[in-house]
């Protein structure tokens, strides 16, 4: 999908956080397709079954480059170039589209990423749901507190005596409400605000960090990786309306 290039869009916290999520399901579905491929394609070579193994493999590759730079450029904002689409070359047998795509450094670079991807998207799927559940939950002590309260009463009124602890030896849960456990609990308030600035800034780095191995492992070797600024707007001759020209990147 071609998407008009914009410089001054930039990456939000949610979509940060979104395309961290989704780094672990991608990147167990890269890792498998790309593994798996090459494993039966290498091991089938001698009885010729192999040849068109890997090249499904090498399409499968290209075809989940194509996926990623659309999550990378649409969650993260950030432009990757669209592998270029030769028209008007004559139609190539299937020995020259494979030697092709076998001599085009984007499938090597473009292997590389798809392996790496599952560690990397183990560890950004850990940090982008521990992190912000964390400093949710120390940020909302008050209301936990209230909430066990409520629910030691009920249990109370059954006849069944409970004690709860939200921290040990310091914020406990009886069946009546107390004043200075209710107090201390307001301590997670300041400390789960600092953690959430601590956790977005950590996430947005580590989303930053993803972003540009997407552009350095994704990005087609022939492609122009400057930046173009959109040209100046100029009349149609044929409706008179304005128009302008972007620079576009998958």
């Amino acid at each position: 999908m071609e998407m008009p290039l914009n410089t001054t869009q930039k990456s939000t916290t949610a979509g940060n956080i979104a395309f961290l999520l989704l780094s672990f399901p991608f990147g167990l579905l890269y890792f498998l397709v790309t593994v798996i491929g090459f494993t039966l394609g290498l091991s089938t070579l001698v009885i010729w079954i192999g040849i068109p193994i890997l090249f499904a493999t090498v399409a499968m590759i290209r075809g989940m480059a194509a996926v990623e730079r659309g999550i990378v450029a649409s969650l993260l904002h950030v432009p990757l170039p669209r592998q270029p689409h030769m028209q008007g070359q004559p139609r190539q047998t299937f020995t020259q589209r494979f030697g092709n795509s076998l001599r085009d450094p984007l499938t090597w670079t473009g292997t590389i990423y798809m392996i790496l991807k599952l560690p990397l998207g183990i560890f950004s799927f850990t940090v982008a749901l521990v992190l912000p559940i964390l400093a949710v939950a120390t940020t909302l002590m008050p209301l936990a507190y209230l909430i066990n309260l409520l629910v030691n009463v009920i249990l109370l009124r059954n006849g069944i005596q409970s004690t709860s602890y939200i921290i040990p030896y310091f914020i406990e849960v009886h069946g009546t409400f107390d004043p200075v456990m209710f107090a201390r609990s307001f301590v997670g308030v300041p400390i789960g605000l600092a953690l959430w600035f601590v956790t977005r800034f950590l996430l947005n780095g580590l989303a930053l960090i993803s972003g540009e191995l997407a552009r350095a492992l994704l990005s087609p070797a022939d492609a122009a990786y400057e930046i173009q600024q959109p040209h100046l707007p100029f009349a149609s001759p044929a409706t008179g309306d304005e128009q302008h020209t972007y620079a576009y990147r998958d």
